[in-house]
């Protein structure tokens, strides 16, 4: 879908990593040392693993202000997302009668502008900090754990906030997205495997997960960093082939997943190819496409045919709400994981009750007191530390998927695994 996020991504060029983040989920640039609790989100006792319970409508003539913060100089789409959203659930009767209130902040990436943000928050009293897209939000994490507001994203944008127990990440855990390609492989019987990037993460984190998860299922991983500068996808993938390497992915954002399936193609590669959860390329090398895998961890109108029933229905009301909202241009790009998430944020402040407030300790209390159903994915379980190393993710599953040409013409995703839990696979279980 050559949508106006694909037009920024090509105009980002060299900011290779925030395709990372943005489609991975995989924190980047965070930084261990903030003076911030790390311990997990506490879940209740004995909670509740039915629908949520619903409250009557009396909350009529109160607003709840929120806190929406974004990149909007990256992608406005995940900030449009939200409030195609909440424009939704206000018209819709808000939350048990209440209208919700957006005190929006544009951050730039840095951590001095998330810090402004928060700031703004504070002074402005929200209920809930949610971010879209922050890639400096990190720094913020310390300012919202003081003020008692909660932090909550669909994605983790950082370290620290993947195991805060002040934040929330309604997403897979980005360690599962770490995972994906590792264990499709392993399933399709293939154990030697090239990791490919242009961010270089050696001595990182990042690299010791990578040999952790690569040990823990019997892969012989081969990884070759890029100059960013200047990444030779060629000749990476012809060093790989020369290995007798049998499969390939990496630490891709959307301009790297075309490089690499080029390159794949190029030198006349024949073994599988993940490119991560990449879009773009399906537009701008279609033919090359053909045969890859991606991932995602929720249900996108990418893979609408493929969706359940209940969840296509969800996805069409999306596309209404976006179009009627004069943003059609976006349906396909990521302004749906914001609009996601706050269909899952509806249902989280609706079943706070009615003689209860809604601020920070109302919200953090609800949020991990019982299931609440995803909206385009799996369920909630908010609390429960599904994933060892990012304790503060909702949820850990992903699905993966092949691409395939439709007899039309079109490419399509056809699933090849459907959303599974493989945390047990990583956390010692």
């Amino acid at each position: 879908m050559k949508d106006q996020n694909h037009v920024q991504l090509r105009r980002l060029g060299g900011l290779a990593v925030l395709g990372v983040v943005m489609v991975l989920g995989v924190a980047c640039g965070g930084s261990d040392s903030a003076s911030t609790e790390t311990n997990a989100p506490a879940t209740t006792e004995g909670s509740v693993t039915s629908d949520p319970v619903e409250n009557a409508s009396n909350r009529d003539g109160q607003t709840i202000k929120v806190g929406v913060v974004n990149n909007d100089s990256l992608l406005p789409a995940f900030r449009i997302g939200a409030e195609v959203a909440i424009a939704a659930i206000n018209a819709g009767g808000g939350i048990n009668g209440a209208q919700i209130e957006v005190v929006s902040c544009a951050a730039d990436a840095s951590p001095e502008g998330s810090i402004n943000c928060a700031n703004q928050m504070i002074e402005e009293n929200v209920a809930i900090a949610y971010t879209a897209l922050d890639l400096g939000s990190d720094a913020a994490i310390p300012i919202y754990d003081e003020a008692g507001i909660p932090y909550i994203t669909t994605n983790g944008w950082g370290t620290v906030q993947e195991s805060n127990a002040n934040s929330f990440i309604l997403h897979a855990a980005s360690s599962a997205s770490f995972l994906g390609p590792l264990k499709t492989f392993k399933d399709l019987g293939l154990t030697k495997v090239g990791y490919v990037t242009d961010v270089n993460f050696a001595g990182t984190p990042y690299e010791a997960k990578l040999k952790n998860y690569a040990e823990i299922l019997g892969l012989e991983v081969t990884p070759i960093y890029l100059d960013p500068a200047s990444p030779d996808w060629t000749s990476a993938v012809a060093n790989f082939k020369s290995q007798g390497i049998e499969a390939i992915t990496g630490f891709l954002g959307e301009i790297q997943c075309i490089g690499l399936v080029s390159a794949t193609t190029a030198v006349g590669f024949e073994g599988a190819v993940f490119a991560s959860s990449c879009n773009l390329y399906l537009d701008v090398v279609p033919d090359l496409a053909v045969g890859t895998y991606n991932q995602a961890d929720i249900w996108t109108t990418l893979a609408y045919d493929e969706a359940p029933a209940e969840v296509q229905a969800r996805l069409d009301e999306y596309s209404a709400n976006m179009t009627a909202g004069g943003h059609e241009a976006l349906i396909s790009g990521f302004a749906h994981v914001s609009y996601g998430g706050w269909m899952e944020l509806q249902e989280i402040l609706s079943a706070i009750p009615n003689d209860q407030e809604v601020n920070g300790e109302s919200v953090k209390a609800t949020i991990v007191s019982q299931v609440f159903p995803g909206y385009f994915g799996p369920d909630l379980h908010c609390g429960e530390a599904l994933w060892a190393d990012s304790p503060s993710a909702c949820h850990a599953s992903i699905a993966v998927f092949q691409i395939e040409k439709a007899a039309d013409g079109r490419l399509i995703r056809k699933l090849y695994s459907d959303f599974a839990d493989n945390s047990a696979l990583v956390n010692g279980e």
